[in-house]
């Protein structure tokens, strides 16, 4: 098929006269149309984008501070002993580990958090101890008379936070997520 189109065009052009066949391509000008729509699109949706990333990363890691409170409690009924959950931030890292209380955390029993997840300390609660944010739980699961919070922010200055909250002394917890009006405290994450 395509051998015929050759041949036809090849003998009109033998016999005297060119036929312009319409180029496939496009025109400068409808190329730099095209390539502004789409910065425009890319400019519009960009910050929505990033924004969304930036949530997503923060709920998971408050999806795991949950459930390392959760596993300091039920390890600490499950062993009959008080047991500790603590978080740090170590080399804008954030890590946390659990362990007896009577014991310090292993160098390989820190568990790391997403490394654009940031601890905001105006906002945590927990006790802090040689830089360490810390909760300890009774044999019973409950805590030894300490209530708080853990908040967790993305980017320095975001306004985007997440945090957990042990919030009876019989061990709830629950999560929070920035609201906004600042609560009693002044604090934006509840």
């Amino acid at each position: 098929m395509q051998k015929k189109r050759w041949r036809r065009r090849w003998y009109k052009a033998r016999g005297g006269y060119f036929r312009l066949t319409p180029n496939p391509g496009f025109t400068l000008m409808e190329v730099v149309v095209v390539v502004a729509m789409v910065g425009l699109l890319v400019a519009i949706a960009a910050p929505s984008w990033l924004e969304f990333e930036n949530n997503q990363r923060l709920k998971a890691g408050q999806d795991q501070i949950f459930q390392a409170l959760r596993l300091g409690q039920n390890e600490a009924m499950r062993h009959h002993l008080t047991w500790e959950v603590n978080f740090r931030e170590n080399n804008d890292l954030v890590q946390w580990a659990t362990h007896s209380a009577v014991s310090l955390p292993t160098a390989n029993g820190w568990h790391n958090l997403n490394p654009k997840v940031h601890i905001d300390t105006r906002e945590s609660t927990l006790a802090v101890t040689r830089g360490l944010y810390r909760i300890q739980f009774n044999q019973h699961g409950y805590t030894n008379g300490q209530l708080g919070r853990m908040t967790l922010s993305g980017n320095p200055g975001s306004r985007l936070k997440r945090c957990v909250f042990v919030s009876t002394l019989l061990g709830n917890l629950r999560r929070g997520k920035n609201q906004s009006r600042p609560d009693a405290g002044g604090r934006y994450c509840y």
